[in-house]
């Protein structure tokens, strides 16, 4: 019975998202237009910030340690491509997970569905995300690596990220309300993670033992999804293990969000 009413909570929850898509999608430009509307450069550091640390990895790990010298492609199309990916991850889960405590004016109004509130954020984030995707094309482009079939799988990698994000998300920012400290222990995972994730690395350095571990972290599976669409030309479904096992935590993800997030919704508006 369960099942039954979390798949009629998320159809009712689609046909809410449809009926208003306009609310969202002017909670989203606010949103956008609020990160930068204090700087003098505005929407240039959304370029600036994440093109600063491709370049200090570039310097460290691409002139400093040689990393990518075996490689076959210039090493800072591998970099770029796979921080896009994580960066993306890191940035939204971090603003989602705020997300419900951002807008706390938003919880006491009768007809509004908080839910959508991490929703927001993530669509957010994906515009400044789409941004340094073009910022990466270019210097792919510079590189000699031009357009294929594959790039366009791209899109497959930001939904799956999409779902993964939104599962996790409704989880954090229900937590994070009534245990503030959770922001700050999943900054530290994300951290932890960051370098668990073949970002500046690469898998062939490491012993199988410990790769097959490694897998366990969903970022792997996107951040080389992300490098198989824009480099390497590979499909998804050359991949189907890590594809299944993604799928399965990114529904059990989503699973216990809308759990965790049903069960606190009541209490919502007594912790804002």
């Amino acid at each position: 019975m369960r099942s039954f009413r979390i798949i009629r909570d998320g159809i009712e929850f689609i046909r809410h998202l449809l009926n208003n898509r306009y609310l969202i999608y002017e909670l989203t430009k606010r949103d956008f237009r609020q990160k930068y509307v204090s700087n003098v450069l505005g929407l240039a550091w959304s370029v600036l910030d994440p093109l600063a640390l491709m370049l200090i990895f570039w310097l460290i790990f691409g002139l400093g340690f040689k990393g990518g010298s075996r490689m076959e492609i210039p090493y800072v199309t591998y970099l770029i491509t796979g921080l896009a990916a994580y960066l993306f991850f890191q940035t939204t889960l971090i603003q989602a997970t705020a997300s419900i405590a951002e807008y706390h004016f938003l919880v006491s109004k009768v007809k509004f569905r908080v839910s959508i509130l991490p929703l927001v954020k993530i669509l957010s984030e994906l515009t400044l995300h789409v941004i340094v995707v073009g910022v990466a094309v270019v210097i792919l482009l510079l590189n000699g690596i031009y357009p294929r079939w594959s790039w366009f799988q791209l899109l497959y990698y930001i939904a799956a990220t999409m779902m993964l994000l939104l599962g996790l998300s409704w989880f954090s920012s229900a937590v994070r309300l009534f245990f503030p400290d959770i922001q700050n222990i999943i900054q530290i995972f994300l951290r932890f993670f960051f370098y668990l994730t073949p970002i500046f690395w690469t898998a062939d350095i490491m012993p199988e033992k410990y790769l097959m571990i490694l897998k366990l972290n969903p970022m792997y599976y996107i951040v080389v999804g992300y490098r198989d669409s824009l480099i390497f030309g590979k499909p998804f479904w050359e991949r189907p293990e890590l594809t299944v096992y993604f799928w399965a935590l990114t529904l059990v993800c989503l699973f216990i969000g809308i759990r965790v997030f049903s069960r606190l919704k009541p209490h919502f508006a007594d912790v804002v």
